[in-house]
């Protein structure tokens, strides 16, 4: 079992090192697919809605990293 627990974590790792870029890529790809395929909108607004997630989940990484750093 715990070769198994290790294979998943080494696998999340090398995908995504932090949940919250797992969560934004994920939740990208489940909009753009609505957006694209249930909503019909436009390839330009479904980039955008794209794109969007992806850089607000590496803002929210970036800042949680950052409030995690010691100030000298």
């Amino acid at each position: 079992m715990n070769r198994v627990l290790g294979a998943l974590k080494a696998t999340y790792n090398f995908f995504a090192g932090d949940a919250i870029l797992l969560v934004g890529v994920a939740l990208a790809f489940v909009l753009a697919a609505l957006l694209g395929e249930v909503a019909k909108a436009p390839n330009p607004v479904v980039a955008v809605v794209f794109v969007g997630c992806i850089i607000s989940g590496l803002a929210t990484t970036l800042g949680r990293e950052l409030k995690g750093r010691k100030k000298p």
